[in-house]
């Protein structure tokens, strides 16, 4: 018999998000603290980090149907889409 990977908490909560079955509260509680660091390590200035990560997580939202064809991990799928909108926003 082959082990089954466990889901890391971040694939957890993108499925529940992409399958309709889970609420935002679960995202935001597993997500928030990897997007913030995320726009840290990007130098984001302290004043745009909590709009860009909310801006992030509405992109997510909008967004997560989408990762399952990618065959990305969860975590390598929210980072990039997160990077994406932290960049246009530094930008801005």
């Amino acid at each position: 018999m082959i082990p089954t990977a466990i889901p890391s908490p971040c694939e957890e909560a993108l499925r529940g998000l992409a399958a309709g079955q889970d609420d935002l509260r679960r995202c935001i509680e597993t997500l928030t603290p990897m997007l913030f660091a995320l726009a840290r390590r990007l130098h984001l200035p302290e004043e745009l980090r909590e709009a860009a990560v909310g801006d992030a997580l509405s992109d997510i939202r909008q967004h997560c149907g989408q990762w399952p064809r990618t065959q990305l991990p969860a975590q390598v799928w929210v980072l990039a889409v997160a990077r994406r909108r932290f960049l246009s926003s530094s930008a801005a």
